[in-house]
């Protein structure tokens, strides 16, 4: 397969349910046969995309027989790791093309429980428009130990301290949302690909106006492998959290007309959105 072209399992088929949970992953391969098994037999009717930044490990191949073999399952490999932040703005845009009612995030490695996806939309259908699975809201867990808790612990505490906002949890990807309460562009258009992307969604959710609600969780350290967070992302979430603080502004760009979204000319796949500069990006290959 050429390396800039999409796998050919990246859906642009008809959504099945009304709900899409989304998961990112990259070498996944100890845990993404259990992880999809346990969303599909959830409660609820859903679909499943999964973003893969092309794995090394085995990851790619399992999803591509899984989403040939099952309509629910859908599947983009992009060239290269482009980001978990980037995967994250393309499975929420490939949700809004595709009219869901509502998008549920998580991580692909067990950290978060599949089991919680009902209770998050419980919420959503009690009235929120944005629910955050929370280690730090009240009944809320986590497994972490030394310095992992700590990071952890002090970087949302910091938040909360800065940012003055009514939430307890910036950083984790357990997430749902009503689509149509969500302004198209509010996430589509956070410009940070990386980890620091949590941050920025979370605060623009609430200084959007979006009625957002904490549902606690425990949050498990991953089955298998190592957290795949850079050292260095440490220093760049110090620097959104300035900025963030400083801007004191709504929620900063936040449209995106669906009619500006084009087919890459590289790849072909519908993800091709409008920067702050005006230039387009895929989100799909990063062209």
């Amino acid at each position: 397969m050429n390396g800039n072209r999409i796998d050919p399992a990246a859906p642009r088929r008809a959504r099945t349910a009304d709900t899409l949970i989304f998961l990112p992953t990259y070498n996944e391969q100890a845990t993404i046969a259990r992880m999809v098994d346990c969303l599909l037999a959830l409660p609820i009717r859903c679909d499943v995309l999964v973003v893969d930044d092309r794995s090394t490990d085995g990851t790619t191949e399992w999803l591509r027989s899984r989403a040939a073999a099952d309509r629910r399952v859908g599947l983009i490999v992009r060239p290269a790791k482009l980001g978990v932040g980037s995967a994250h703005k393309l499975g929420w845009l490939h949700a809004r093309r595709l009219d869901y009612r509502q998008i549920v995030t998580l991580d692909a490695d067990f950290s978060h429980d599949p089991a919680d996806v009902p209770r998050l939309l419980a919420a959503l259908e009690r009235g929120a428009d944005v629910a955050i699975g929370s280690r730090f809201t009240s009944g809320g867990r986590l497994d972490y130990r030394g310095w992992r808790l700590f990071l952890s612990r002090s970087a949302n505490h910091l938040a909360r301290a800065v940012l003055r906002l009514p939430i307890a949890e910036y950083t984790t990807s357990l997430r749902a949302a009503k689509l149509d309460r969500v302004p198209p562009g509010l996430v589509e258009t956070i410009d940070n690909d990386g980890y620091g992307f949590f941050l920025i969604c979370a605060v623009r959710f609430v200084r959007a106006g979006l009625a957002v609600t904490e549902i606690p969780i425990h949050f498990r350290d991953r089955d298998h492998g190592i957290s795949k967070i850079p050292r260095l992302e440490i220093l760049r979430g110090a620097l959104n959290l300035a900025r963030l603080a400083l801007e004191r502004r709504p929620a900063g760009r936040a449209t995106l007309p669906l009619d500006r979204v084009r087919d890459c000319p590289k790849c072909g796949q519908p993800y091709c959105v409008p920067k702050a500069s005006g230039e387009m990006l895929c989100l799909a290959c990063a062209h």
